[in-house]
């Protein structure tokens, strides 16, 4: 986490939820590659992964790094995915999904592949899928780039597509939902890897194919299987998401995964979540600023194997800080936002609306220690704030992790409070 930049990971991403702006047309059918399907199954992906881990890394592609250099903020936010070609559009109820270009801070070629009755064909990128610019520097990329990532829309009815999309997947193995209130905050990624390790460089593996299933009713759950690759980890991941007819309840996942290590690892951050905390009421910063408050999360809660109720109210410390809460399996933690009060921020981007996330482990974790990262920072653009679980037994290369968690997007932590 240590060097994160909250403009170039999450904001340009978050920016383009008002840039990519749904017109009122039905969708055309899959702009799908026309290849053959292949049978897909999570247990296959869990083996591809497993195998993966034996051999050596090979990086994602990275199509014309000198081109996708040019895709700064304000041209990236110019390409828009054109969404008479969005998957699952003309599903009624379901939700589309668009898909996110390539750019300076998302360079790594993603491949996206649409899943159905158990078979998987390539949705392949097109620079016809997307409206840009003349001058665009997006048109001098392959025709085969590929994509960046991808999220789901809101939806209301073939005729009429909210603007609003619930949850995204960008950058490395990052994803977000929006809360009850209807707005993004903090993240969650796949993996932490060697997080504020002293003369170590943090490593950040990234989900480098998606496997999407649609819904086919507003009530029903949507379906990602991603395979995440790094230098030190493989890992099969299985996301089932439901936003639900009741908005105000947030967005539920339940998630599994299945984490390999390829080579030995000094922090392995598991179901790591990633914030931001500037300053709060207290604390004595000198700050030049006029909000009284600013940060998407206020404190890390625990919930202990015991019943135990931990609160731990985040800081902007003076130096890189990390805290151990030891104890074997939690029920339960997360970074939440528990002050809703306009008037303790006093800002347009509503902090106050920002989501809580917690997590519940589905299976018990062991032995090891929640970790609680805060990294001292001086803006709000970067997330300065990590939360995930540590095993105890040592991080070797040959080791494998299976993980099953429930995570919720929302108001307020209501399992914990």
């Amino acid at each position: 986490m240590s060097g994160m930049n909250r403009r170039e990971i999450v904001r340009t991403g978050m920016a383009l939820t008002m840039l990519l702006a749904m017109p009122s047309h039905a969708s055309r059918a899959f702009a799908a590659r026309e290849s053959t399907t292949k049978p897909f199954s999570y247990e296959a992906l869990i083996r591809r992964a497993r195998e993966m881990a034996a051999s050596a890394y090979v990086p994602p592609p990275q199509p014309r790094p000198d081109i996708v250099e040019q895709i700064d903020y304000d041209a990236h936010g110019k390409i828009k995915f054109r969404t008479e070609d969005a998957p699952y559009a003309e599903s009624n109820g379901a939700y589309p999904v668009t898909f996110f270009h390539l750019g300076r801070y998302f360079g790594n070629a993603v491949q996206m592949h649409l899943v159905k009755d158990g078979e998987a064909r390539e949705f392949a990128y097109r620079p016809q899928l997307f409206d840009m610019p003349a001058d665009s520097p997006a048109h001098a990329l392959p025709p085969d780039s590929g994509f960046a990532g991808f999220r789901f829309q809101e939806w209301n009815s073939s005729d009429d597509w909210e603007t609003q999309d619930w949850v995204a997947f960008l950058g490395a193995s990052y994803f977000r939902a929006i809360g009850g209130l209807g707005q993004y905050g903090l993240s969650a990624r796949g993996i932490a890897i060697d997080a504020a390790v002293p003369e170590r460089d943090e490593e950040f593996p990234a989900f480098t194919e998606f496997y999407i299933e649609g819904a086919d009713r507003p009530d029903a759950p949507v379906i990602v299987y991603a395979l995440l690759d790094g230098p030190s980890v493989t890992g099969a991941f299985r996301f089932s998401m439901v936003r639900g007819l009741d908005r105000t309840k947030g967005v539920v996942m339940d998630i599994e995964s299945s984490i390999h290590l390829r080579k030995d690892v000094q922090r392995l951050g598991l179901i790591p979540l990633t914030s931001m905390f500037w300053y709060g009421e207290y604390g004595g910063q000198q700050l030049n600023d006029w909000r009284p408050e600013v940060h998407d999360s206020d404190g890390l809660a625990i919930w202990t194997a015991d019943e135990e109720r931990i609160w731990r109210p985040l800081n902007n410390p003076p130096a890189t800080t990390v805290s151990a809460f030891v104890g074997a399996s939690p029920k339960g933690f997360g970074l939440l936002q528990r002050d809703r009060n306009f008037d303790n921020y006093q800002d347009g981007v509503r902090y106050d609306r920002r989501p809580s996330l917690w997590v519940e482990p589905v299976k018990p974790l062991g032995e090891g220690a929640v970790q609680l990262l805060e990294i001292p920072t001086d803006d709000e653009i970067h997330d300065n704030v990590g939360a995930f679980w540590v095993p105890a037994e040592p991080a070797k290369a040959g080791n494998s992790y299976e993980l099953s968690v429930v995570s919720q997007f929302e108001i307020s932590a209501s399992r914990f409070l």
